[in-house]
């Protein structure tokens, strides 16, 4: 199957059921994330990936930035090309979204380092994620965490966090 055949657009309400079975395919949640704040990567009419950011500001720093939340492509369609084309929609719609005082670094956690190092993510110091996420401060499982934290650089303004930023 080829990537020219998908479409990449914000997700629906009738888009509901399968972003929350492609999401628990691999055990994941919305946590609280409307569907309609989701993208969907859509062939012949059937939803086969989804992903979607969101704008959180820390309650330790102050920090205004981006997260890429999920992103995920039901297993059939996984490796050939529909999650590369859902982060890169995140992307270019966190870039026209972003308007100061928000970081200029995107961040994710997630258990698929691999992915995003592909698509110039780096790694992070894991304990800013207690700086930067309210749940992973309250988190018993934080010392034996299974997601990675990472971050990318981006062009459309500067942060105001020392030692976030590189």
């Amino acid at each position: 199957m080829s990537c020219e055949n998908v479409m990449i657009r914000p997700a629906v309400p009738e888009d509901a059921a399968a972003i929350d079975i492609i999401l628990s395919t691999y055990f994941l949640d919305r946590d609280d994330l409307p569907h309609d704040s989701f993208f969907v990567a859509e062939i012949n009419d059937k939803v086969i990936g989804c992903g979607v950011f969101e704008k959180i500001t820390s309650s330790e720093t102050g920090l205004v930035f981006y997260e890429i939340h999920t992103i995920a492509v039901l297993p059939s369609y996984k490796n050939k090309g529909y999650g590369r084309l859902l982060l890169e929609r995140l992307l270019f719609e966190i870039e026209n979204e972003a308007v100061p005082p928000v970081s200029k670094t995107i961040y994710t956690r997630t258990t698929a380092p691999e992915f995003f190092i592909r698509f110039g993510f780096s790694k992070a110091d894991p304990a800013l994620k207690k700086k930067l996420w309210d749940e992973c401060v309250l988190c018993g499982k934080f010392e034996a965490c299974a997601q990675t934290l990472l971050y990318k650089e981006t062009g459309y303004c500067h942060s105001k966090m020392n030692g976030a930023e590189k």
